[in-house]
């Protein structure tokens, strides 16, 4: 395995860039005649914001990757949509419809054409969706790994045929097979945030994430053997994960992927992550992070407490046997070549707020689901700690035995609605520039203490859709969604990010 030291003499240059994901950005989905997902009769019942044109990336994805290059990035992390390549119109079918090659050949366009601006593509092959005839539930069936399987394999060989063979262009270099399959599972089946079906609770969402793990094992091993065969230079493959200071919420992911490396026998396991356990929680109290001591701190203290008992509790091996058994089968000693992870914020004991019952979205169905939206804390609540970043990709850097650490996503949200009703600051009074510079002095500091930090994502390029609203405002290029989807350097604050995520580059000399 390379060492820091490996890493930081590397010829690969830092990955500075933008995350987009493809429903999220693109547009044209789940409308009549257009690729329906699990998001499709959820925008059909207005349970959620339609996604309509999003920020039409679809087709702006020229200026986008323009934009980019003018600030100064050299990478571009963008999704391929299962519902997109494989399409219905139909939410149900008997059978898996066709590969849809005029789609697959437009996406293999547009990473051309993210080449042709210098940006190093950084490819999700899932990003929460899936098509809409594999159903609301897919990854509680087993099969679905084996549809996803297929559909990599197809997607994978096809599009890097069109970069090699068409425009004599490399294939991709850098994948995420799953984004966030922590925030996938829990927010269908626990906080019910994401469309799901009638079964909810912990035994549901563990069998989804057996499922989800499972497939990223098979799809690493596929993309791999894929280019061994081609001849291709040997891919960077790995999953991302939202990050979080409860163990059993994601670092067990990645202690669950390193089994092969640390030789863990099947009946060690849960000992193993135990012990795993106990030292994330020993390492963030020495950390001393500055956190506020309040009321909703408390709270989230208590949550907190409750969360880490029912891990030590109920983790049993027997929840993962079909991705253990992919682990067995593997014949390759790693299952993923780089950390990757989404810091937003990651405590639980932030996730209460002082009640306010002012900035719903939709309307609550009953009491409970009302009083827990008031006092839960929402996109623009989400805490600004630094100091943080520093510590989850140095101490997940170091107790993975020195793997490469990417920052797939980071970024702040304001609250802007589409139709410009409401658009006010933050509680901290942060701007988007401010979170920009306290962030990427702990990137800086990361590189010169010698952690191994490949590249930083900033999410995202503009405002898109946020899983059901178009309220939370996460971009360095502002959109004024009741004026189409112009892309602006200075949004409602006055502030011009994207000006200052160039500059913060410049200055950085990584």
């Amino acid at each position: 395995m390379q060492t820091n030291l490996d890493w930081l003499d590397s010829t690969d240059p830092f990955l500075w860039g933008v995350a987009t994901s493809g429903y999220q950005s693109e547009g044209g989905y789940n409308g009549l005649g257009q690729p329906q997902n699990n998001w499709s009769l959820s925008e059909q019942r207005r349970s959620v914001m339609p996604v309509g044109k999003a920020a039409d990336f679809w087709n702006c994805y020229l200026e986008d990757f323009q934009n980019c290059r003018e600030m100064g990035l050299n990478s571009f992390r963008l999704g391929l949509e299962w519902a997109r390549i494989q399409p219905t119109t139909e939410t149900h079918l008997a059978a898996p419809p066709a590969f849809d090659g005029v789609a697959l050949d437009e996406y293999g366009d547009r990473l051309a054409a993210c080449y042709h601006q210098g940006l190093e593509p950084l490819v999700t092959l899932h990003h929460f969706t899936h098509p809409a005839w594999l159903g609301v539930d897919a990854w509680l069936s087993p099969e679905t790994a084996d549809h996803f399987l297929t559909y990599v394999r197809t997607t994978v060989t096809h599009i890097n045929r069109r970069l090699t063979d068409h425009h004599r262009l490399p294939p991709i270099h850098w994948f995420i097979t799953i984004n966030e399959p922590n925030m996938l599972v829990t927010s269908s089946y626990l906080s019910g945030q994401f469309p799901a079906g009638a079964a909810r609770g912990l035994g549901v969402m563990l069998r989804a994430y057996n499922h989800l793990l499972t497939a990223h094992v098979r799809a690493y091993q596929c993309i791999h053997d894929l280019y061994l065969a081609e001849g291709w230079v040997t891919p960077k493959v790995s999953l991302n994960t939202y990050c979080s200071d409860v163990y059993w919420s994601e670092k067990a992911i990645w202690d669950l992927l390193n089994l092969p490396e640390r030789h863990i026998k099947p009946t060690q396991v849960r000992e193993y992550i135990h012990d795993k356990a106990r030292d994330l929680e020993l390492a963030i109290q020495a950390a001393n992070l500055p956190f506020r001591h309040n009321l909703p701190y408390r709270a989230g203290r208590l949550a907190q407490f409750v969360t880490d008992w029912l891990g030590y509790r109920y983790f049993d091996t027997k929840c993962f046997e079909t991705y253990l058994q992919a682990l067995n089968e593997s014949d390759r000693p790693s299952v993923f070549d780089y950390v990757a992870i989404d810091y937003y914020d990651p405590f639980v004991a932030h996730s209460f707020r002082i009640p306010s019952f002012a900035d719903f979205e939709f309307k609550n169905k009953n009491f409970r689901a009302w009083l827990m939206s008031g006092i839960t804390s929402k996109w623009w609540d989400w805490r600004s700690l630094p100091e943080g970043l520093h510590f989850f990709c140095k101490y997940y850097s170091e107790d993975l035995g020195d793997r490469p650490i990417m920052i797939a996503e980071n970024g702040m949200a304001l609250r802007r609605k589409p139709d410009n009703s409401i658009a006010t600051h933050r509680a901290d009074q942060l701007r988007r520039s401010d979170f920009l510079k306290l962030h990427l002095h702990q990137v800086k500091r990361l590189r010169q203490e010698g952690v191994p930090l490949i590249g930083y994502m900033h999410w995202s390029l503009t405002d898109n859709y946020e899983w059901g609203s178009y309220t939370p405002r996460f971009g360095l290029f502002s959109i004024d969604f009741q004026q189409g989807t112009k892309r602006m350097v200075q949004d409602y604050l006055g502030d011009r990010p994207s000006e200052t995520y160039a500059k913060l580059i410049k200055e950085s000399r990584i």
